[in-house]
């Protein structure tokens, strides 16, 4: 999958996606993976892994020997960008020396965007993924200066999980929606406090009757910040589209906070094991 890197193996074995404490000049080792998967997926992980320099946008780099960042972050499907801007910044989070800044542009309408995305060949039932916030730049943030910074979905049968970040004049806030298809609603929502710096947001969902689990800041696999039990029809097939950065701003954001940027690093994602930081 796409951020989401496999191989066929003979055993089923653990494996780091490569984006998080990665030696200088090493290829990313895949992550686990034990399902067959298709001529296509296997010809988008030999590119991700020629654009293993390249995964800065997404990853960023401990101890690379990389004089600058690169460019553009090359390893995602495309960029997204109206009325904002998706790009590598230098100073990562988290020991790395590259992050992803994202910003929604001043006078920017409803649909603005800047963020990046992957486009699978083959959609996941069960999805796992993980990435860094920073939302420092969102000084006294309010309640109605609402903004999108991620979501996962399918492009045949729509959304999996989306977060938004808000504010009460002090602290942000980590707003999710994920699809449950047994609520008249067709959705479950909440919302987590988030810390001043750098947050770690990791999250697991799959398909049919099941737990949705998110880790905001958090270590623990067997205690997750929220559990939320869903149970999604045949309808709803799985993950096989991700989107990370800024986008759909609300008007109070646009005035308050156009031309900041927001910054996102490390995003790792497999399909069935805790990631953690």
């Amino acid at each position: 999958m796409g951020p989401l890197v496999g191989s066929i193996v003979a055993a089923c074995l653990e494996r780091h996606v490569g984006c998080r404490g990665l030696a200088a000049g090493k290829t990313p080792i895949p992550c686990d993976f034990c399902a067959p998967i298709t001529t296509p997926a296997i010809q988008h992980i030999s590119k991700m892994k020629v654009l293993s320099l390249a995964l800065v946008g997404l990853c960023g780099y401990a101890g690379s020997a990389l004089a600058a960042c690169p460019a553009t972050p090359d390893a995602w499907t495309a960029v997204s960008a109206f009325q904002g801007s998706a790009a590598v910044a230098n100073g990562g989070y988290a020991g790395t020396e590259c992050r992803l800044d994202s910003t929604i542009n001043v006078g920017a309408g409803g649909a603005a965007s800047g963020q990046v995305n992957w486009t699978g060949s083959a959609v996941e039932p069960s999805y796992r993924a993980h990435f860094i916030v920073n939302v420092d730049t969102l000084t006294s943030q309010a309640l109605l200066d609402t903004v999108a910074i991620y979501g996962s979905a399918s492009q045949s049968s729509g959304s999996g999980v989306d977060f938004t970040v808000f504010g009460n004049g002090s602290v942000h806030n980590l707003g999710y929606s994920v699809r449950n298809d047994a609520n008249p609603t067709g959705f479950e929502t909440g919302v987590v406090p988030l810390a001043a710096g750098e947050n770690h947001i990791e999250f697991s969902l799959a398909t049919g009757s099941s737990t949705f689990k998110l880790w905001v800041n958090n270590h623990d696999e067997n205690n997750p910040t929220k559990s939320v039990a869903i149970n999604n029809g045949a309808a709803f097939t799985g993950i096989d589209t991700t989107y990370m950065g800024l986008a759909g701003p609300a008007p109070q954001y646009v005035s308050h906070f156009g031309g900041k940027a927001v910054g996102f690093d490390q995003f790792d994602s497999r399909r069935q094991t805790f990631i953690n930081y």
